[in-house]
C-alpha cells in the first residue's frame, strides 16, 4: 500500500508539473496579445519562452497534450514576435530624432528590454536579424551626422594653417598688406608659421573631455587643427567605447561595431586628409603626431580594433605629410638665391624662421619619431649653413663684414634654441661655428686700424725669441718699431673709439655686441703687450722713444671704460 501511495503521489507531482509547463492560462494569452509592451511584458514573454522551450523537448513533443497545445503556442509566439519587433523598431526609430541623447535612450530603454531581443534570438532569428540591421543602419547614420556636425562646427573656428607661401626661404613680406592689388599671399604668416607658443597647450589637454560645441562657438576662440583633432578623437573614443559596450550587452557581441562606426571613422579620416593636403604646417603635423600617440595610448585599454586601425593610419598620413613639408623647406633654402645687392649684416629672415622652426620641433620631443626627425633636421641645418656662409656672406667684399653677418645669424639661432629650452645637435653645431667666426671678426676688426703693428709682431717675434742668432735680431726694423710706437701713441684712443663704432654698427644685439667688443679690445691689449715685449728685447737698456710708449694700465683702463659703457 505504501509503495502504491508513493508511486501515485510521484505520478501526480509529475503530471501537475507537466500540466503547469504545457498549459497556457487565458490570462497569459491576454497579456501576450493585448498588454502594453513594458517591463511587465518582459515577464509574460519569459513565461511564454519557458512553455515554448518545454514543448520542443523530445519527451514533451511525443505527448498528445503537446500536439493539442502546440498550435496555440505557435500563435502566441508569432504574436509576441510581431509585437516585440514593432516595439524594438519603434524604439530604434526614436534614435533618429534630433536632440536625442542616444546613450540615455540606449541605457534606460533598450538595455532594459534586452530580454525581448534575447527572445527573438531564440524564437525568430530572421526578425532578430531585421532588428539588428535596423539598429546598425540607424546608428551609422546618427553617428555620421553627429561627427559631421561636430567637426564642421569646430572647423568654423579653425585658424588658417601656414601655406606654401610660408616656406623657410619664401619671400618675407614686410610693410605690405594683402589686397586686390598686392602680390602678397593672403595667408603668408611670417615667423608665426614656425612658433610653437600657446599651441603647446593641446598636449596638456590630452586627457581632458572633448570641447562642447555650443560653448566653443559662443566663446569664438580660434582653434588650431590639432586642438580640433584632439577634441574630435576624444569624442570618437568615448562614444565608440560606449557603443561597443552597448552592443556587447544588448546583442551579445560587438560584431556590428564596424558597420555602426565605419562611416564616421571614414569621415574623420577624410577630413584629416583634406586638411593635410593643403597644409604646410610642420609644427602642426608634429603636434598631431603627439596628440595621436596620446589617443592611441588611451585606446589601448579599450577593445575597439577599428579605432586602432584609424590611429595607426593617422600616424602614417601625418608623418608622411610632415616629411613632405620638411623636404619642401629644405628645397626652398637650397634654391634660394639672394639679390645682387649685399644684404645687411643683421640676422636674415631665413635664419630667424629656421631657429623658430627647429626650436618648436625640438621642444615637442616626440620619442616615436626622434631618430627620423634628427636626420631631417641635420639635412636642413646643412642647407641653412650653406645659404648663410656661401651665398649671403660672400656678397660682402670684406671678411669682417662676412664674419659680422655670420655672427649675427649664428648667434640668433643659438640664443633662440636656448631661450626655448630646445638645445640639441643644432645648438652644439652652431655654437662651434659661432666661436670660429668670432675669432675671424676679431682679427679682421683689429687689422683694419692696427694691421701694421700686428704684422710687425708676427714677423719680429720669431727673430727675437730667446736663443735666436744675433743676425736674426739684426733683421728687426727698429725704425719701423719706433714709427709704430709713435703712431699707436697718437691714435690709440681714436682707434678704440673707431672699434666701438664699428661694433655698434655691426651688432644690434646688446649682449652680443658687448661680448664681441670685449674680445676685440682684449685681443688688442694682447697684441700691444706682445709689441712692447719686442721693444724691450730690441732695446734692453730702454728705447730712445720711451716717452711715446703708452702704458699697459692706461690702455686697460680705457678698455674697461668702453666695455662697461657699451
Amino acid at each position: 500500500m505504501n509503495v502504491r501511495l508513493r508511486n501515485r503521489k510521484a505520478a501526480e507531482t509529475q503530471l501537475s508539473s507537466f500540466i503547469t509547463q504545457i498549459v497556457v492560462p487565458p490570462e497569459l494569452i491576454s497579456q501576450i496579445c493585448e498588454a502594453e509592451v513594458d517591463a511587465s511584458y518582459l515577464g509574460y514573454v519569459q513565461q511564454l519562452d519557458a512553455k515554448v522551450s518545454f514543448a520542443k523537448l523530445e519527451s514533451t513533443a511525443m505527448t498528445s497534450a503537446c500536439a493539442d497545445i502546440a498550435p496555440e503556442l505557435e500563435k502566441l509566439r508569432l504574436k509576441s514576435v510581431q509585437r516585440i519587433r514593432d516595439f524594438l523598431l519603434e524604439r530604434v526609430g526614436r534614435l533618429k530624432r534630433r536632440m536625442t541623447n542616444t546613450q540615455i535612450l540606449q541605457n534606460s530603454v533598450l538595455l532594459k528590454y534586452k530580454g525581448l531581443y534575447a527572445f527573438l534570438q531564440s524564437h525568430a532569428p530572421d526578425v532578430c536579424a531585421e532588428v539588428r540591421e535596423a539598429y546598425t543602419t540607424t546608428m551609422s547614420s546618427v553617428y555620421l551626422a553627429k561627427v559631421r556636425d561636430y567637426l564642421t562646427g569646430l572647423l568654423s573656428l579653425k585658424v588658417e594653417p601656414p601655406s606654401k607661401s610660408d616656406l623657410l626661404a619664401a619671400e618675407e613680406w614686410v610693410g605690405y598688406t594683402s589686397s586686390l592689388f598686392s602680390s602678397k599671399p593672403s595667408h603668408a604668416r611670417g615667423d608665426g608659421a614656425f612658433k610653437l607658443g600657446e599651441r603647446r597647450a593641446v598636449l596638456d589637454a590630452a586627457g581632458e573631455p572633448p570641447l562642447v560645441l555650443p560653448a566653443a562657438q559662443q566663446e569664438g576662440k580660434p582653434l588650431h587643427y590639432e586642438a580640433i583633432f584632439r577634441s574630435a578623437c576624444t569624442l570618437l573614443l568615448d562614444v565608440a567605447s560606449s557603443e561597443h559596450s552597448f552592443l556587447t550587452s544588448f546583442f551579445g557581441d560587438a560584431d556590428s561595431f564596424d558597420h555602426v562606426f565605419g562611416k564616421s571613422i571614414f569621415f574623420a579620416m577624410e577630413n584629416l586628409e583634406q586638411h593635410l593636403v593643403t597644409s604646410w604646417d610642420a609644427v602642426g603635423c608634429l603636434l598631431l603626431v603627439h596628440v595621436n600617440t596620446a589617443q592611441r595610448d588611451a585606446m589601448a585599454a579599450r577593445p575597439v580594433p577599428l579605432l586602432a586601425n584609424f590611429f595607426a593610419r593617422v600616424q602614417v598620413l601625418v608623418w608622411s605629410r610632415f616629411k613632405a613639408i620638411m623636404e619642401a623647406h629644405v628645397q626652398s633654402v637650397s634654391a634660394f638665391m639672394p639679390s645682387g645687392k649685399a644684404p645687411e649684416t643683421a640676422p636674415h629672415y631665413v635664419a630667424r624662421r629656421y631657429a623658430e622652426l627647429v626650436a618648436s620641433l625640438r621642444s615637442l620631443k616626440v620619442a616615436s619619431v626622434e631618430p627620423m626627425l634628427g636626420s631631417i633636421l641635420r639635412v636642413l641645418w646643412t642647407e641653412v649653413e650653406k645659404l648663410l656662409s656661401e651665398r649671403l656672406a660672400r656678397q660682402h667684399p670684406t671678411l669682417k663684414h662676412q664674419a659680422a653677418l655670420l655672427i649675427n645669424n649664428y648667434d640668433l639661432v643659438v640664443h633662440t634654441l636656448a631661450e626655448r629650452g630646445a638645445r640639441g645637435e643644432e645648438s652644439t653645431h652652431f655654437e662651434q661655428l659661432l666661436d670660429q667666426v668670432k675669432t675671424v671678426f676679431v682679427e679682421e676688426q683689429l687689422l683694419a686700424d692696427n694691421g701694421k703693428m700686428i704684422s710687425f709682431v708676427k714677423q719680429a717675434e720669431p727673430l727675437l725669441v730667446p736663443g735666436a742668432p744675433p743676425e736674426d735680431a739684426a733683421k728687426v726694423d727698429k725704425g719701423a718699431m719706433e714709427h709704430l710706437t709713435r703712431e699707436f701713441y697718437d691714435k690709440w684712443k681714436a682707434g678704440i673709439e673707431a672699434i666701438h663704432r664699428d661694433v655698434v654698427q655691426s651688432f644690434s644685439n646688446f649682449k652680443l655686441g658687448m661680448d664681441i667688443l670685449k674680445q676685440v679690445l682684449t685681443q688688442l691689449l694682447l697684441y700691444y703687450t706682445r709689441f712692447l715685449d719686442l721693444v724691450k728685447q730690441a732695446f734692453p737698456h730702454g728705447p730712445p722713444f720711451a716717452q711715446y710708449i703708452l702704458s699697459i694700465p692706461t690702455l686697460m683702463n680705457e678698455i674697461k671704460h668702453f666695455s662697461r659703457n657699451f
